[in-house]
């Protein structure tokens, strides 16, 4: 079985997984992208009432099914039934008890229980990496409002002895007022210097989310029929 953790996570630093997104912005968060999501995808359709860019949904959902793809077990298994059930539009009882019997036809040992065993299997390992993806967005937001806090603190503090010099050296005023002056100026455009790199990453750990989410109820749609329509 191929290792899922190194399709996400990079091994070195000079070895990264293929088709990352693009790089935005500088430090921005960025997940792997298959640009040919599998067909799978299509049954059941959801939709995104959360607000994010559906491009970025898009490819993080496209993520998650190169991931399944790539932990696909040897042999006929749960993986190539989702795929098969994928690719009928409103799949419904005849449809998963044809797809059993030729599952059955490829391998006489398949069971309803072992689908949903190895189902499982795949919904356990998108928490996994949909958790990993979690972890590494935050620390990615938390470094940013890191360096902004210390930006900012730095400048107040320039500001506040500025004045104080001021009251103190009535001579030296008009430069220290210049200085203050262009300080404050720099204080007001920290956020507006970090906000696009910051709703950048915000945007893929929303789409991170409902990807997994996504995901889990089209594998669980497929689960759940196995387990209604087929005994």
């Amino acid at each position: 079985m191929k290792n899922w953790k190194n399709l996400f996570v990079k091994t070195s630093q000079e070895e990264e997984p293929e088709n990352n997104f693009p790089n935005k912005a500088a430090d921005a968060f960025s997940f792997p992208v298959n640009t040919n999501p599998s067909s799978a995808a299509s049954t059941p359709q959801f939709s995104n009432p959360t607000g994010i860019d559906d491009k970025i949904l898009n490819e993080v959902i496209a993520v998650y099914e190169k991931g399944i793809d790539s932990i696909n077990m040897p042999g006929y298994d749960f993986y190539e039934f989702y795929k098969a059930i994928g690719s009928i539009s409103n799949a419904g009882e005849q449809a998963y008890l044809m797809a059993y019997q030729m599952a059955k036809s490829m391998d006489s040992t398949l069971t309803p229980q072992k689908l949903v065993q190895d189902a499982d299997f795949y919904i356990s390992k998108i928490n996994e990496v949909h958790q990993q993806y979690s972890s590494q967005g935050n620390q990615k937001i938390s470094s940013i409002e890191t360096k902004k806090n210390e930006e900012k603190n730095l400048l107040m503090s320039d500001i506040e002895k500025g004045t104080l010099q001021v009251s103190q050296l009535r001579n030296q005023l008009q430069a220290l007022e210049s200085e203050i002056n262009q300080k404050r100026t720099t204080l007001t455009t920290i956020d507006g210097n970090y906000k696009p790199q910051e709703q950048s990453i915000r945007q893929k750990l929303l789409a991170n989310d409902n990807a997994k989410h996504i995901s889990i109820m089209k594998l669980m749609n497929v689960k759940e029929n196995i387990q209604k329509n087929i005994k």
